[in-house]
Formats: C-alpha cells, sequence, structure tokens
C-alpha cells in the first residue's frame, strides 16, 4: 500500500481542526523568525555601532528582548494547539477504530490474533501522534519560514539566497525522503517485533496455571527474552538512523554557511551583508532540522497507519439490514441444507434441523466438529456458503440485529467478568434493570445466597484486578445475565465444559427449572449436560444423527 493513500486517509481527520492547524502554523512562524530576528538585529547593531553609526541607544535590545518574549508566547501556545489537535484526532481515530470493530462483529474478529487487535487499538493509534503533533504543522511552519528567510536574503543577494535555499531544501526534504527510503522496513520489523513481545506476554499472563503445572517457565522466559531481544535490535536500528540523519544534517548546515560566507567574499558584498548572511543562514535552520529525523520517525506512523486502514477498510463477515424484518416473538428455527467451511476447510455440509417453540435439543458430538458453529450461524458470526436459515419462517439476513439479539440469549462455555459490580456485571444486558430485577435473576441462578455474604453484597467489585470469582460462580453470573435478558430462544454452547460434577448439577437444576416456556438448543460434548434435553442429535461428519428423544 502507497504511503499517498495512508496520508490521505490520516489527512481526512485532520479537516474537522483546519482552523486549529492553520493558527498553530501561524504562531510556529512567528517563532521561529522571532528566533531568527535576534541575532540579526544584534549583528546588524552591532556592525553600524563598529562603524562609528550614532548609537540607538536600547532600541536593539528593546527589539531582542521582545522578540525573546514573542519566541516563547508563539512557541507555547503553537505546541499546546499541536498536542490538543494531536489529541482531539487520536480521540476520533479510537472512536473510529471502535466503531469498525463494532461493524466487523465477532465473526470477523475471532479469527484475529489478539495481540495484533490490541496494539492496533493502542499502540497504533498512538504512533500517529508523530504524523498529527509533529508531521502536518512542522512541515507548513518549515516551509513558511524558509519563504520568508528567502525573500530576506534575496533583498541581499539573490544568488546567496539560492544557496540557502538549497541547503534548506537538502534537509526539509531530501534527507527525510533518504531517510525514509533507507529504512523503508524498519517500522514494519519494529511494530512486528512490538506485537510479538505482546502477544508473548498475553499468553504468559493467561496461561500462568499451565506453566506452573507443567514446568514451562524456562521455557517461555526463553521465549520472552527472545522476543525482548528482537525488539531492542529493531530499536538500536532506529537510533542508529535518527543519529546518521541527524549528523547528516548538521553537515548540510555547516556546509551551506560556508558556501555562503565564500560566496559572499568572492562577489566583493560589504562586511554586513557577508555576517547578515552567514548568521541567517546559520539561525534559520531550526525548522528544517525539525524535519531532517522525520523520515525515520514516520517509518513506525506509517506502518501503524497502514494497519488501521487494512482494518477499518476490512469488509463485515455480515451485514445486518435496517429493520427489514421484526419478530414479536418467537415461534420456530431451522437450517435447510446448510454448508459452511473456514477457508478450505470444510466444518458443516447440507445440514438441516428444525427447532419448534418450547423444544429442548441437544446436540453433541466429539469436539472441533462443528458445534460451537452452528451456533455461530444461529448468531450470525458469518452467513452460511449454501443453504439458509430461518426464523419464524423468514430469512435470517431479513431480520435486523436488535430483534435477533432480543430474541436470542446465548452462553458460552467462558462467561467474561468486567471490573465492575456484580450487580453491574450481572445487567451487562439489560442498562435499564432494577435492583429487584437483578436480585431476582441471581436468585434463579442460585447466586444470591453467594452475593449476601460478600461485604458489599451486590456492589461487590469483581473481575481485573479486583476480587477473583471461581469458576462456578462466574458461570452462575453468566446464567443470572441470561435469566435477567429472558429471551424466548437460548443458545448454551458448552455451559458447564469448565465445571466439576457438583457444579455441573447444580447449574443443570437452575436450568431445568427455570427454562420452561423457552426454546433452547444446547450444545455439549458431556453425556450428563445433555440429559436435561428432549431430544439428542450427534454431529458426526458434518452430518446430524438422531440420538434420542426424551418426553
Amino acid at each position: 500500500m502507497k504511503e499517498k493513500t495512508i496520508i490521505r486517509w490520516l489527512l481526512s481527520f485532520v479537516f474537522s481542526e483546519k482552523k486549529k492547524v492553520a493558527l498553530a502554523v501561524l504562531l510556529g512562524i512567528i517563532s521561529n523568525l522571532a528566533v531568527i530576528a535576534i541575532p540579526i538585529v544584534g549583528v546588524i547593531s552591532l556592525l553600524r555601532l563598529i562603524g562609528g553609526e550614532m548609537s540607538q541607544g536600547f532600541r536593539p535590545l528593546i527589539i531582542m528582548v521582545f522578540c525573546g518574549v514573542l519566541r516563547g508566547v508563539c512557541r507555547y501556545l503553537e505546541q499546546y494547539l499541536n498536542h490538543d489537535i494531536a489529541f482531539s484526532l487520536l480521540a476520533d481515530i479510537r472512536d473510529y477504530i471502535f466503531a469498525t470493530v463494532r461493524r466487523l462483529g465477532p465473526g470477523k474478529l475471532s479469527g484475529k490474533n489478539s495481540g495484533d487487535l490490541v496494539t492496533a487499538i493502542t499502540s497504533d493509534v498512538e504512533a500517529l501522534e508523530v504524523f498529527f503533533a509533529h508531521t502536518i504543522s512542522p512541515v507548513l511552519i518549515a516551509t513558511g519560514t524558509t519563504i520568508v528567510t528567502f525573500i530576506f536574503l534575496a533583498s541581499y543577494n539573490l544568488l546567496l539566497a539560492i544557496v540557502l535555499l538549497i541547503g534548506q531544501i537538502v534537509v526539509g526534504i531530501f534527507i527525510p525522503i533518504f531517510g525514509y527510503r533507507k529504512s523503508s522496513q524498519l517500522g514494519d520489523d519494529y511494530q512486528a517485533a512490538f506485537v510479538q513481545l505482546n502477544q508473548n506476554v498475553m499468553e504468559n499472563v493467561a496461561s500462568l496455571t499451565d506453566i506452573d503445572q507443567y514446568q514451562l517457565a524456562s521455557d517461555r522466559l526463553t521465549k520472552l527474552d527472545q522476543a525482548g531481544k528482537k525488539l531492542n535490535q529493531q530499536y538500536d536500528r532506529r537510533l542508529k538512523q535518527e543519529s546518521f540523519l541527524k549528523i547528516f544534517s548538521e553537515t548540510v548546515l555547516l556546509i551551506t554557511a560556508i558556501a555562503i560566507f565564500v560566496l559572499a567574499n568572492q562577489l566583493h558584498l560589504s562586511s554586513e551583508i557577508v555576517v547578515v548572511s552567514v548568521v541567517l543562514s546559520l539561525s534559520s535552520f531550526g525548522p528544517v532540522l525539525a524535519l531532517s529525523g522525520l523520515g525515520s520517525a514516520l517509518l513506525t506512523t506509517f506502518a501503524s497507519g497502514r494497519r488501521l486502514y487494512q482494518l477499518t477498510n476490512e469488509a463485515a463477515a455480515v451485514t445486518f439490514q435496517n429493520s427489514q424484518q421484526t419478530l414479536a416473538n418467537f415461534a420456530t428455527a431451522g437450517l435447510t441444507d446448510v454448508s459452511f467451511s473456514y477457508d478450505t476447510k470444510e466444518v458443516l455440509k447440507d445440514l438441516s434441523l428444525s427447532i419448534r417453540h418450547g423444544e429442548i435439543i441437544g446436540i453433541g458430538g466429539e469436539s472441533g466438529n462443528g458445534k460451537s458453529t452452528l451456533i455461530k450461524l444461529l448468531m450470525r458470526y458469518w452467513d452460511p456458503q449454501s443453504g439458509y436459515l430461518q426464523m419464524n419462517h423468514h430469512d435470517l439476513k431479513t431480520i435486523d440485529e436488535t430483534t435477533l439479539h432480543q430474541i436470542e440469549g446465548v452462553m458460552e462455555q467462558q462467561t467474561f467478568i468486567f471490573e465492575d459490580t456484580l450487580a453491574a456485571n450481572i445487567a451487562i444486558g439489560k442498562s435499564t434493570a432494577t435492583n429487584a430485577e437483578i436480585k431476582l435473576a441471581a436468585e434463579k441462578a442460585a447466586l444470591s445466597e453467594w452475593i449476601e455474604t460478600l461485604p458489599d453484597g451486590y456492589n461487590t467489585v469483581i473481575g481485573g484486578n479486583e476480587r477473583t470469582v471461581s469458576d462456578g460462580e462466574r458461570q452462575r453470573i453468566g446464567l443470572a445475565r441470561l435469566f435477567l435478558h429472558d429471551a424466548p430462544f437460548l443458545l448454551l454452547d458448552e455451559p458447564t465444559s469448565n465445571l466439576d460434577y457438583l457444579n455441573e448439577q447444580a447449574i443443570l437444576n437452575t436450568l431445568t427449572s427455570e427454562l420452561k416456556h423457552k426454546t433452547v438448543l444446547l450444545i455439549s460434548h458431556r453425556e450428563t449436560t445433555l440429559a436435561i434435553t428432549q431430544k439428542q442429535y450427534e454431529l458426526t461428519n458434518h452430518k446430524l444423527k438422531i440420538k434420542n428423544t426424551n418426553s
């Protein structure tokens, strides 16, 4: 993907802040001109004083002090505006990224590496700060300052002004381009190393129990150390590149100043013009020197921008229609000749299943044979490659997303716990739930007695760095969410797979007592879990086979 595409995409966000950008650029140009003016005024005053001209009193000193104060004020305001612009735009981009993640849906994101996604949302967005705060305004400021200094020096001698302009162009344009091309792969390599280190850390934190049980600490630490060393190597490459460019830029500055001095003498210009030209040359390179390392700095930024651009332009796995079909109640659901594959791996083939209101259907079979995929197709994580799914005799594709979420209640083998109160964790699917409704859902899930033993009761904060919960408590919280949601069609995907026998039976007893007037599709590889169903199927070789029927 070409950098021009990334730059255009990033600039599209800047339009909303164009007035602030223009003001920041104006303040930056004034700030730089004030810095250049201080030595110029001082040198001209000193030369005229040496030449015997009448002293102008404190006027030059007042001008220089004024320029110093002006420089400070303008520089502060320019930096403040640039960073305000940058952080505002980063917030806009985060909103845009999260909207993209929401649009892509769980089906598209389930195959993504968690380290890649976390890096995209966090460090990749942060990396764009270099572009918004240290690229757009500085480039425009350097351009404006260079034009003014060229005009000023051209008023003394056009040839000297051209020499200065050439030096500034080399430092401000050619060196950044040279640096970028020389290390074009550096940004991608650094970010890949950073993502790998993130992934290693996340895997190690998530698998501490397994690492301890199987004595993998030495092996995991070795891999973590290798990932850290690889990141350090990439960082060293960046430092060397930046040092080389800085030395190169300073060398061009000195050569330009010397060239102006020699040329001015060969042209037999006055001492004042010679000295002013050299001083101007030395003092006017500040804005373009700030750009000399920009090419190297933008490597990581463009690599991050490229990944974010690709993420935001990724096609969603499914697209919901806007309120094309709404359903008041659930009656039936089913699959007709459904086939589904992950890339080239076929999971389901010509599968059909009819689910009627009030039925409790169980599907068993070995792990990895497509049971969870069947659930996710009914949730519209994906659409099948062939065949169709229906609900109340309507094609599932014609049902709007809100209606589908209202009709379906889902419980998977892992219940995610947010770092929040128990009440908030139970009510995540129904933000308007009253305390009475939350307590009733907890009672149905046989959770209320445990909650009431806690010092803060329903206000106890759990998850994250707060109080931990057992697998049984976690699953009961998931059940309470399910009961509070009160959907007519329940999809249960291995709801007891992580529980011991006692906890499994407790969960099943709760489900059995609360499943009246509900339609249930229960996926499990456990016979004890499937025992509560009225009709059992086994999914084998992409096909459903009836196992038994319990009336």
